[in-house]
């Protein structure tokens, strides 16, 4: 089982001030196979940067650029 308490958030080190919902390349690495938002302790972002992209995705999701569900 990897270490995931290292991790640090990608959008510190790159110093990204602001997560787009039309960027839908980047919100899919943030989602499971079943299209779920993947737990900030898995994919190591900090707080603010988690709820930034949690509402990107849902900005996404009701625009129609990222699905709710696969299927």
């Amino acid at each position: 089982m990897p270490s995931y308490k290292n991790r640090q958030c990608q959008f510190c080190i790159n110093q990204i001030k602001f997560i787009d919902y039309k960027n839908v390349a980047l919100l899919r690495k943030y989602l499971s196979q079943y299209r779920k938002i993947v737990p900030k302790y898995y994919n190591g972002n900090c707080v603010k940067h988690q709820k930034m992209m949690a509402r990107a995705v849902k900005n996404a999701r009701i625009v129609a650029l990222v699905p709710f569900t696969t299927g």
